[in-house]
């Protein structure tokens, strides 16, 4: 059965413009609320105000950021886990910038925008569904895909990205064109978070599931064709949000955050923390040898900034918490891990000592030795309680220099590399900024050499972009007709 949405029939799905941004429903889930309420308009600005500074006129290309937004009041809602993906970009070229925004169109919206309402309960408390909302061929699994973690490109395909299953093409325009085959006869499944090879342009990824206690490792050509598959097993079925790759290895980093159906049969979360299982760490040769195994104490991680190998030992920049949990209040910070496959130990280091998530580099540099990470904080200063400033951590000295956004908050920053740059800090920092008082959203770009200074430019957006996930800076592309 043909996925994609036929034009004339998203144009009719579409909410108009003249619709409240807001969804119209209100629930008291600290997630689904503030500037985490989802929005259900969709629209499209030319020639935004330029509201500070001035936008560098040879930068030309789109940031765009994906984020769950849940278009009908949830059954259940597990943040970051649940939710519909809605792309907000900012196209930029000869010194202007459009906004345009829009829902993935993805086959389990479908089944609610039929339904009309939620149908699908929650990643970590799956429900029923009645098998007569699903049209012949539809898939009838009770976990929604909502492609709402990531987006980005590998060759000429722009892919919205969710947890571990199947990822939806998008074009520039963000209309979505169906599930991304990789040149297969089925659509592939792959993580949030994968990893481009700085030498061969093979984009490396992950995949994971709650049924199996198997982790895979897929391998795409430049011009995105499925190229290999790995396996690894581990005690249970495991959730692996993210991974590391250098020059010569794939690194697997496997906190215990189990899948647990008996669990999830009892009214608990199908998601339990098992300490008892404690970390594994598997080193995986990029030349097919066998991976080496290392076992040590348990913490967790979502996010790596990078990895790279120097003087036999691969080194790991990530955001560290002692245990998964749901819990409000846990601790997040910027360590440096140092894994020694040879003696097959590691060791951690403090980084950064203050709440954070969301780490990002040059991503030219990916996999290979890199000096510098930026990522937000919280100050616990704004009003909000979100991250209120960007930090730039010299990992090679220790020294950290920050943007205070004041009352602003922001989210995570892409790093837009200045054309014809050559140093690894030669760009910029792409983010959007909330303002609680004025209800508001802009886009803001830093120098990433000089974060401190006042920004290279602000930009007005046309509506509140709610927080979101994970972003991307794709080059080259054109402001839309």
């Amino acid at each position: 059965m043909k996925t994609a949405m036929k034009t004339e029939q998203r144009e009719a799905a579409r909410p108009s413009t003249s619709e409240p941004v807001d969804v119209p429903w209100h629930m008291d889930n600290p997630f689904l609320s503030g500037n985490y309420k989802p929005v259900l308009r969709e629209t499209d600005a030319r020639d935004l105000k330029v509201a500070a500074g001035h936008i560098p006129e040879d930068l030309r290309g789109v940031y765009m950021r994906n984020g769950p937004n849940p278009m009908f009041r949830p059954i259940h809602y597990a943040y970051p886990l649940d939710g519909d993906g809605m792309i907000h970009a900012v196209y930029l070229d000869g010194g202007k910038a459009r906004y345009r925004n829009r829902f993935v169109d993805t086959a389990s919206l479908a089944v609610e925008r039929r339904a009309g309402r939620a149908v699908y309960g929650s990643f970590t408390h799956p429900e029923p569904i009645d098998p007569a909302l699903f049209l012949d061929g539809e898939n009838t699994a009770p976990i929604k895909n909502g492609a709402f973690v990531n987006i980005i490109r590998h060759g000429e395909h722009l892919l919205a990205l969710n947890e571990a299953t199947i990822c939806y093409e998008m074009n520039e325009a963000l209309d979505t064109l169906g599930p991304w085959t990789a040149g297969t006869a089925q659509p592939v499944r792959l993580g949030a978070h994968n990893k481009r090879h700085p030498r061969t342009g093979d984009l490396h990824a992950i995949q994971y599931t709650w049924r199996e206690p198997i982790v895979k490792f897929h391998r795409f050509s430049p011009a995105g064709l499925l190229m290999d598959t790995l396996s690894l097993d581990l005690p249970m079925p495991t959730m692996v949000h993210d991974f590391v790759l250098t020059e010569r290895h794939l690194v697997l980093i496997a906190g215990p955050a189990v899948f647990d159906v008996e669990a999830m049969q009892a009214g608990r979360s199908m998601l339990q923390w098992r300490p008892d299982l404690g970390m594994r760490i598997a080193i995986v040769p990029l030349d097919g040898a066998a991976p080496t195994w290392i076992e040590g104490d348990p913490f967790f991680v979502y996010h790596f900034a990078n990895g790279f190998e120097r003087s036999g030992q691969i080194v790991v920049d990530y955001v560290h918490y002692e245990k998964f949990s749901f819990e409000a209040g846990q601790r997040s910070t910027l360590r440096r891990m140092t894994i020694d496959p040879v003696q097959r130990r590691f060791d951690t280091a403090s980084l950064l000592d203050e709440d954070t998530e969301f780490p990002r580099i040059n991503h030219l540099h990916e996999a290979l030795a890199t000096r510098y990470v930026y990522l937000p904080v919280a100050s616990g200063n704004n009003a909000t309680g979100g991250f209120d400033a960007l930090a730039r951590v010299d990992t090679e000295t220790g020294a950290v220099t920050k943007h205070d956004f004041g009352r602003l908050a922001i989210g995570e920053a892409a790093f837009v590399p200045r054309p014809g740059g050559t140093r690894e800090d030669d760009g910029y920092l792409a983010t959007f900024a909330y303002d609680a008082e004025r209800d508001a959203s802009s886009f803001v770009l830093l120098d990433a050499g000089r974060i401190d200074d006042e920004p290279v430019a602000v930009v007005e957006l046309p509506q509140r972009v709610p927080y979101g996930l994970h972003g991307n800076w794709i080059a080259g592309t054109r402001a839309l007709p």
